[in-house]
């Protein structure tokens, strides 16, 4: 059963979303919110000390719901069926990701983009350890390739969520990604 505060902290993170659209995040007021929620400044006070912890709120709840998509895909020889699906679970939504990743005036931590980075690193990291049963590899950590690998794929999400899937590039990216583990794995 679904309580009245969760009820209200829905409301409140949708009427952020709502503004968002129209409004930079350096200008986003809580007044704005409030009204667009139809709440009182008090009310939002007790679900967020101020609209950067509600942006964080809703940044971890992106990314939970992100984190699915991508262990799924690092599982997968190819990708490209993979990315297309990840593409279009997040083009529902493009709008809103593509400006929750524009905001860069926060605590750096706090940003959609530096936690998606460390999503994709840590997953293809935490991947890379268990194929290959070593953190160095012809003679380079895996914490690089791990890191090209994350900025790769962020890349990719951001210039997909702009453009629109490019199935020409998603089979390209599935080449480069065959490429790296057939190098990683030769001897």
């Amino acid at each position: 059963m679904t309580t009245r505060f969760e009820i209200t902290n829905q409301e409140i993170q949708t009427a952020f979303l709502n503004v968002l659209k129209s409004t930079d995040f350096s200008k986003l007021t809580i007044n704005q919110i409030c009204d667009e929620a139809g709440i009182s400044r008090i009310t939002f006070y007790r679900h967020y000390a101020d609209k950067y912890d509600l942006l964080s709120a809703i940044n971890i709840t992106k990314i939970n719901i992100l984190k699915n998509y991508i262990q799924n895909r690092l599982h997968q020889r190819d990708i490209s069926n993979a990315l297309l699906q990840m593409t279009e679970f997040l083009e529902h939504d493009a709008t809103t990701m593509n400006r929750l990743l524009e905001i860069k005036h926060i605590n750096h931590q706090d940003s959609l983009e530096y936690k998606l980075k460390n999503l994709l690193y840590d997953e293809f990291y935490d991947y890379m350890l268990h194929e290959l049963q070593t953190d160095i590899i012809k003679g380079m950590p895996v914490a690089y390739f791990s890191e090209l690998y994350a900025a790769n794929a962020t890349i990719f999400i951001k210039y997909s969520l702009d453009k629109g899937p490019n199935p020409q590039l998603i089979t390209s990216l599935n080449q480069l990604q065959k490429f790296l583990f057939e190098f990683l794995k030769s001897d």
